[in-house]
């Protein structure tokens, strides 16, 4: 292969791969009601819906606080000062 249709390749292959780590907002309702099953709750009951309410309040929580460290992470000044 030539180097430019060699990059090429890569970079398919790699948003091939990316793509295949992106969870559907249908695949994680789906997650989260067999999660709720899992833990016993009886699917079309308001205890049900009490757990995905709960399930996907965490997962929110989780998500605001990576990127809040994240936010953390890159406003602390670097310690490299390039010398």
């Amino acid at each position: 292969m030539t180097a430019p249709l060699w990059r090429t390749a890569l970079i398919a292959l790699i948003g091939l791969l990316a793509t295949g780590c992106i969870t559907t907002a249908e695949q994680q309702a789906k997650r989260n009601e067999e999660r709720c099953t899992e833990r016993g709750y009886q699917p079309k009951t308001d205890e049900f819906a009490d757990c995905l309410v709960r399930i996907e309040t965490e997962r929110s929580t989780r998500m605001d606080a990576r990127h809040r460290e994240q936010v953390e992470k890159s406003a602390a000044p670097s310690l490299n000062r390039g010398y």
